[in-house]
């Protein structure tokens, strides 16, 4: 909904909504800017305002944020000795533990009573109020709340003020600040589902992808378990949280966190490299897919070399070269998808391959939109393929081929490291990073540039790649802990260069927000072969420099 008119000093857009539509909307775009519903007009103006429900990704954002806000505040309710630390998980959900001074075995019984406890706040309607505080009176405030994981990143906050949010509950007083703006008040916050899910518990909040409902949940077994595993490893090296990585660097320098992050790497390379082989039938056509800078081209790579070290000699070819013309395309066909492919030249080239035809493969030019082909190849007797593309794991490529010849593989960032206990780095916010420093080195392209087409990315990625990752034998992780500190240098002047004026400033300073707290570090000891050099430069890769 949008409003136009002239708007007083300390005004808000809340006043201008009518009863029945303030709990229908989450925050405002003023004049551009995205801000809260409280926000108070700093003088008087002329504005345009446009309301914004959970069909959008910052509306939608603002109230998973403000969900995390209420159930800590529910969680100290219960027992002021308890705390949660969450993380972004399975089926667009976040996993949540219990943690604190009191060890709690989480059942189904307690979510129960927790989800009570919260409706009960949301029906109270609480406020909550955005205030501003020295440091040093923020850390009294969370020290009197046992917040020791706030205090620590604190130390390396530039500003010499905090911002919280302060709220009260059946005597409770609460404070907390979760790097985000929130909802005014606990009313807003009414669809959620808490789930068990050992040995924690998952929040469904409504996703602006799904037209601003919760969406059905999915057990994805096998991207739970890698999860699992990466936050078991960042926890056992105390590199679960910006203070941790920070602390690790003092105490035993940037090149032996890089070398303890490259090594895990080189383990699961090992691993899946073992895997592929291990049956004595090695699968033909290995298939590499994942979201958009997950680090698809140096993996590949790097797999090439792992299978070539066990008497292997694969080739590579990219889904990217099937593209069909664009003077062959359909109008109106969506590039993203597999429509935008040509299937039948895909099957009819693979299967070729691996009967030991000549194949020519194709070579496709995205400037000029035009497909040429390469001199006539013949692969060797089990000479395999590394098959590399957004939809490598689609049952529609390669259907002519025997399942027990393919090996699915998924990679993508699946960082599980946290600012503090309750604030999280997202998956998708570590994977645009990631773009906007290759893009502003590869293609010339601003932040800004690479922000502003973020959201289409991902309209596709939720379209064509996440419903396939189930399929995939392996998932690989492709996130180091020290790669936020890596970024930073490179990341933090990008950013800076979002104007104010910007649509697109809000998701430039939330990233900001969240990079300041990591130190930063020089990339000359980052191996020349790393996964991240194919975003900050340097790769012994030609194809990924």
């Amino acid at each position: 909904m949008e409003i136009t008119g002239h708007f007083l000093k300390g005004e808000t857009p809340l006043s201008k909504l009518k009863d029945c539509e303030k709990k229908m909307y989450y925050c405002v775009e003023i004049n551009g800017h995205i801000q809260e519903l409280n926000y108070e007009f700093p003088y008087e103006m002329d504005a345009t305002l446009n309301f914004l429900n959970l069909t959008d990704n910052t509306a939608a954002r603002i109230y998973e944020t403000s969900i995390r806000y209420v159930v800590s505040l529910a969680v100290k309710s219960l027992d002021s000795r308890l705390d949660c630390k969450f993380f972004y998980n399975i089926s667009r959900s976040m996993f949540c533990k219990i943690v604190g001074k009191k060890k709690v075995h989480v059942t189904p019984s307690f979510v129960n009573k927790l989800t009570n406890r919260i409706k009960e706040i949301v029906d109270a309607d609480i406020p909550f109020t955005r205030i501003k505080l020295s440091k040093e009176e923020a850390l009294k405030i969370y020290h009197e709340q046992g917040f020791f994981d706030k205090i620590n990143v604190l130390k390396y906050r530039p500003e010499n003020f905090v911002h919280l949010y302060k709220s009260q509950y059946s005597g409770l007083e609460y404070y907390d600040y979760l790097y985000s703006p929130m909802v005014p008040s606990s009313g807003y916050l009414k669809d959620f589902i808490l789930r068990f899910y050992e040995p924690g518990f998952l929040i469904q909040t409504p996703r602006s992808e799904c037209d601003g409902v919760i969406p059905a949940f999915e057990d994805e077994i096998k991207f739970a378990s890698t999860l699992a595993n990466v936050s078991k490893w960042s926890e056992n090296n105390s590199l679960d949280t910006a203070f941790n990585v920070n602390r690790f660097i003092k105490k035993y320098g940037a090149l032996a966190l890089i070398n303890l992050c490259e090594s895990r790497i080189n383990d699961m390379l090992a691993e899946l490299g073992k895997d592929i082989v291990s049956d004595g039938d090695v699968a033909r056509l290995i298939c590499v897919a994942g979201p958009s800078s997950s680090g698809k081209t140096s993996f590949a790579n790097r797999l090439t070399f792992e299978l070539m070290s066990k008497g292997l000699r694969p080739i590579r070819v990219s889904i990217d070269d099937f593209y069909i013309p664009k003077g062959q395309l359909k109008e109106g066909t969506d590039i993203e998808s597999l429509d935008a492919i040509d299937v039948d030249l895909y099957n009819k080239t693979i299967s070729s391959l691996l009967y030991g035809e000549p194949v020519s493969l194709p070579h496709y030019t995205f400037k000029e939109g035009i497909r040429t082909f390469n001199k006539p190849i013949v692969l060797s007797p089990n000479q395999p393929i590394i098959i590399e593309g957004i939809h490598a794991l689609n049952s529609r490529l390669g259907s002519s081929i025997p399942e027990h010849q393919k090996y699915r593989i998924y990679i993508a960032p699946q960082p599980q490291i946290n600012i503090d206990n309750h604030t999280p780095m997202s998956m998708s916010d570590l994977r645009l990073l990631r773009r906007i420093t290759r893009d502003a080195r590869t293609r010339g392209a601003d932040a800004k540039t690479t922000i502003g087409m973020w959201p289409s990315v991902r309209n596709g990625e939720f379209k064509y790649i996440y419903p396939t990752e189930e399929n995939a034998d392996f998932i690989f992780d492709t996130f180091m802990p020290y790669e936020p500190c890596a970024l930073r240098s490179f990341i933090m002047p990008l950013l800076n260069k979002v104007s104010p004026e910007d649509s697109e400033y809000a998701t430039a300073n939330r990233l900001k927000a969240l990079m300041k707290y990591f130190l930063p570090i020089e990339i000359d000891d980052i191996p020349c072969n790393s996964l991240i050099r194919e975003f900050v430069g340097g790769s012994s890769f030609k194809d990924a420099r």
